[in-house]
C-alpha cells in the first residue's frame, strides 16, 4: 500500500516522519482535509493575522502529490470587534 506524508506548516514547519499508508489515494486527499481542519481547529485563535497555513502531501520518495493553503484575512470592520484595538491596527482604546 502507498505511504503518503502529511507536512504541515503554520509559523513552524513539521515533517512528517511516519506517514501513513492508504489503499486508495483518494483516501489520502481526505486525511490531507482532516488535518487541515484540526490545525485550523486546535490553534484558532493564532490562525488569525498569522501566514497562510498549508498541509503538504507528499509520497514516499518526497514528490508533492496535494497541498491545501489556508489564509484568514480579518477586515478592518472585524478588528473594530476586537477588544483594545484601533482600525489602523495599533493598540488602545477604539475612537470610532
Amino acid at each position: 500500500m502507498p505511504r503518503f506524508f502529511f507536512h504541515t506548516e503554520t509559523d513552524v514547519r513539521l515533517t512528517d516522519t511516519e506517514g501513513q499508508e492508504f489503499a486508495k489515494f483518494e483516501d489520502a486527499r481526505c486525511e490531507a482535509i482532516h488535518t487541515c481542519g484540526k490545525m485550523m481547529n486546535d490553534a484558532a485563535d493564532a490562525f488569525w493575522g498569522s501566514r497562510p497555513w498549508n498541509v503538504s502531501v507528499t509520497d514516499e520518495t518526497g514528490l508533492i502529490m496535494w497541498e491545501i493553503y489556508v489564509d484568514g484575512q480579518t477586515s478592518a470592520a472585524g478588528r473594530s470587534l476586537e477588544p483594545n484595538r484601533k482600525f489602523d491596527g495599533s493598540e488602545g482604546p477604539m475612537i470610532v
